[in-house]
């Protein structure tokens, strides 16, 4: 997969930062570099390796702080909670920890990939993180007409995902893991991971490639609440289109990137599934003066 340009430059940003102190904690008296949640102890620091006062030097560094402060978030709050030893959330609020501030949430926990790479054996479900929730968001900001809602969206994005994933997977690649997992709730966000992340499944691949072309052709608006509210049609079939949650994958390891690469089964099951889809004739989404929408249909 083609590397984007904040892949390259995280990269040269880690390997100069490769002796920083990770574990760099304000709860800490010494670096705590060796707690792991694969052993389910408790950890005083994110998902075992970073201290909150080192993820703020990090995002620091990285850029992150910088291009938050040019969407109006100026005064970040870190928020951990670590309270479960295999599932570690990490949210930036804009100035108070309250629900209306929150503008990043992200929730991980180590896993296994859940499927084999080589003869099925344990060892041959490589150890990845699994990104179960991300939410980038700007709750200083409204939707409007121009720029209305998507499903599941109470506030306008930051425009920061290609950022935020890429500075993932760099946190990955130090932790010596082999990829990273998620499993998209709805369409919209399966297609934002398209950008990096291969689903598990061929079918579904295949699906999101031609879904990616559909966009295109009619809009993220149109086509994000045309599958929600069932307007979103295989062509041929007539039959609504529903995103059906399903594992996608960014491989890391030469081992993982191989495996997608030269996986002839892979290859002929996206190759033999081959659907169209298109949206209802006459329905149409029109957003309203708040950002919000409406399913409006249109007379011919």
């Amino acid at each position: 997969m083609k590397r984007s340009r904040y892949d390259r430059k995280f990269t040269r940003i880690t390997r100069k930062l490769r002796d920083y102190p990770r574990g760099r904690s304000s709860q800490l008296e010494k670096w705590d570099l060796f707690e792991d949640l694969t052993s389910g102890s408790s950890s005083n620091l994110f998902l075992g390796a970073y201290g909150d006062v080192a993820i703020m030097d990090l995002l620091g560094e990285y850029g992150l702080l910088a291009a938050l402060a040019k969407r109006g978030i100026d005064h970040p709050l870190l928020d951990l909670d670590l309270s479960d030893a295999y599932r570690h959330v990490l949210r930036l609020y804009d100035g108070e920890v309250t629900s209306g501030k929150l503008a990043v949430e992200l929730v991980f926990r180590r896993t296994l990939l859940n499927h084999s790479i080589r003869p099925a054996t344990e060892k041959s479900r490589p150890p990845c993180l699994l990104l179960e929730w991300i939410l980038l968001q700007n709750p200083n900001h409204r939707f409007d007409e121009g720029h209305p809602a998507l499903p599941q969206q109470d506030y306008p994005g930051l425009a920061m995902g290609d950022m935020v994933l890429s500075l993932i997977a760099q946190m990955a690649r130090v932790m010596h893991l082999s990829g990273i997992v998620t499993v998209p709730a709805n369409l919209n966000s399966a297609l934002f991971f398209l950008r990096d992340y291969l689903a598990l499944s061929p079918r579904i691949q295949a699906e999101l490639l031609i879904l990616k072309r559909t966009v295109k052709k009619y809009g993220r608006i149109e086509v994000a609440w045309a599958e929600l509210w069932g307007d979103l049609l295989e062509e041929g079939t007539g039959r609504p289109y529903h995103w059906q949650p399903s594992e996608m994958v960014q491989p890391l390891s030469d081992e993982l990137h191989a495996w997608f690469k030269g996986n002839e089964r892979y290859t002929r099951e996206m190759e033999r599934h081959n659907p169209r889809f298109t949206i209802r004739k006459g329905v149409r989404v029109r957003p309203l003066a708040d950002g919000q929408v409406v399913r409006d249909y249109q007379v011919a």
